[in-house]
């Protein structure tokens, strides 16, 4: 667990006994409450290009006012414990059978499935030009924003365009 801002936790999953995990950049797995409810969160880790498939998730989690979950996570959640999920799940992966250039639209915490596809995308080699728009209230709360600082520096298909709406609500 690693606080990345006041309302965003960084919570890296290791699954049981060497166990490993096949998924496509984007998608997202169920963590499975005590009473079946079921709250969505996306891998902020790109898959393994080729090699043993990973190990260990890596989630970002934003804390929702009255969030069961998410309180639970900010509040009580401690190294080590078990979380049960389901998954991978959903449709939002990169398809790599096109030139067009990508354009990423992500809000808050939303950065986290769209980390995962360009850092697969950059493994890759992908050329294709990308941009990622990251909109968010504040600018503290680019929450990594270094990271794709350091991608338009490294990439020269990659433009980031930082959003701050300053809208309270």
């Amino acid at each position: 667990l690693r606080r990345l801002a006041p309302d965003v936790m960084h919570v890296m999953l290791k699954l049981d006994g060497g166990e490993r995990i096949a998924f496509y950049a984007g998608q997202d797995i169920n963590i499975l409450l005590d009473d079946g409810a079921k709250r969505s969160f996306s891998f902020a880790t790109a898959p393994s290009l080729g090699g043993p498939m990973r190990e260990r998730i890596e989630l970002h989690i934003r804390r929702i006012p009255g969030g069961r979950y998410t309180a639970h996570v900010f509040e009580q959640m401690r190294a080590g414990e078990r979380v049960r999920f389901e998954g991978p799940l959903g449709s939002f992966f990169l398809r790599e059978d096109s030139e067009k250039p990508i354009i990423f639209v992500a809000g808050s915490s939303g950065f986290a499935p769209v980390k995962s596809v360009l850092e697969y995308a950059f493994a890759r080699g992908i050329q294709r030009r990308m941009f990622l728009y990251w909109g968010v209230l504040r600018p503290e709360d680019l929450y990594l924003r270094e990271l794709p600082e350091r991608w338009a520096r490294e990439h020269e298909n990659f433009t980031f365009v930082p959003v701050i709406s300053g809208l309270v609500h």
